[in-house]
């Protein structure tokens, strides 16, 4: 398995030591996440996939990628290191480009569809349509997925201010029909800054369920959403700044994936205070085997990195998922108490 090299970007603020890894007791106990050998790379066939999204499925060795070319996606079982194309582009669908993606306890994967406007459930052991939800806003781009433990979906729109719920019992059932996509927050006003390009990003809900956390791809900064009171709060960083695309919470330890911070190919990891509006950079994880990656799923302790590289005239082929070793400790970042 790879080993990663901890580099921290604020040489200033501390000395070295040992974090402890992050707890297991999030972990799913699925003996699909059992420790044991697995490949360092998962290859994703098509010079043209620019895969996007991950979604680790806790219940079966199975993960799925999604394509931003096509709307492709693909299925790979970590034990193998090969993939194959689970469900090709579907135009009747709608589904013409693909984005973030995860699978909720009942083995449904949700599907963001970008600038399509929807979002698709599909049955994991059929491939079925079971629901379609579309958005009636204008020039949306519907980029992350987040669940949280009573079944609810969030979906974050990169170019406008809205931040949207997929009840829990909307997903029960399903014939493929299309219904509106349900809109649960507002954000203009709130500490959240609209500018031209990509803005909210990366989205997930905190370990007590209490929050979801998104990240503001074009200002470096991490927003916290209060669940009950809808309420939206910026993130102390401690000065830091952080371009996340794809967030994994597990406890405390925030990790945020950039292809910009750093060197372009980083997995930023973060500790987060109990109530989730401070975070303090410990350090940012790199790997040579990364190419602008795009977010990453847990598969037991380590992390599958989606190598998306948008926008490269020269793609690293063939396009890869990696695995890393997110089990590592690294050196703290002193400085500062949080609570």
């Amino acid at each position: 398995m790879r080993r990663l090299l901890a580099i921290l970007i604020v040489p200033v603020l501390g000395a070295l030591g040992t974090v402890p890894a992050p707890a297991s007791a999030s972990v799913p106990t699925s003996a699909f996440n059992a420790p044991g050998p697995r490949p360092d790379s998962y290859v994703l066939a098509g010079d043209d996939a620019y895969p996007e999204g991950i979604a680790r499925d806790p219940r079966s060795p199975y993960f799925y990628v999604s394509s931003l070319t096509d709307g492709r996606i693909y299925r790979g079982d970590v034990r193998s290191p090969r993939t194959t194309v689970w469900l090709p582009g579907n135009a009747a669908d709608g589904r013409t480009t693909a984005g973030g993606m995860k699978v909720d306890h009942r083995g449904r994967l949700i599907v963001a569809g970008g600038g399509t406007g929807y979002v698709w459930v599909y049955d994991t052991r059929t491939g079925a349509l079971l629901h379609r939800f579309a958005t009636t806003a204008p020039n949306s781009m519907l980029n992350d997925v987040a669940l949280t433990a009573n079944g609810d979906v969030y979906v974050t729109d990169s170019f406008q201010p809205t931040l949207y719920r997929i009840p829990a019992a909307d997903l029960r059932g399903g014939t493929g029909t299309t219904r509106p996509l349900p809109t649960f927050l507002d954000l203009r006003g709130t500490s959240i800054e609209w500018n031209a390009g990509f803005n909210l990003n990366g989205l997930v809900a905190t370990h007590d369920q209490r929050h979801l956390i998104v990240a503001d791809y074009n200002d470096g900064a991490l927003h916290r959403i209060d669940l009950r009171r809808r309420t939206v709060r910026a993130i102390d960083l401690g000065g830091a700044m952080v371009h996340g695309d794809g967030l994994l919470v597990r406890g405390r330890t925030l990790y945020v994936v950039s292809n910009i911070d750093g060197n372009g190919n980083t997995v930023n990891v973060l500790r987060l205070n109990r109530r989730a509006d401070q975070a303090r950079l410990l350090g940012r994880l790199t790997d040579p085997a990364l190419h602008g990656p795009s977010t990453a799923a847990f598969d037991g302790r380590d992390l599958l990195v989606v190598n998306f590289q948008y926008g490269a005239e020269n793609p690293v082929l063939p396009y890869t998922v990696v695995r890393l070793g997110a089990g590592l400790a690294w050196p703290p970042v002193s400085g500062g108490r949080m609570s």
